[in-house]
């Protein structure tokens, strides 16, 4: 009986592992796209300005 919770342990300590390997790699997955997707405020200020624009113009 201890030998087979010994290995359940074993089991779940691999689990938890693969767990946090795959939380760091999501977390440095987020860490790139957030490089790439960031935006000012002076950025967003511009970007409406242009899209009321072209709805005023189209519409």
């Amino acid at each position: 009986m201890l030998v087979l919770f010994g290995g359940v342990i074993v089991i779940q300590q691999f689990i938890i592992y693969l767990m946090y390997v795959r939380i760091r790699q999501l977390l440095n997955e987020i860490d790139s796209i957030e490089g790439k997707i960031k935006i000012t405020d002076t950025e967003l200020e511009n970007l409406i300005t242009r899209v009321e624009e072209f709805k005023r113009g189209k519409i």
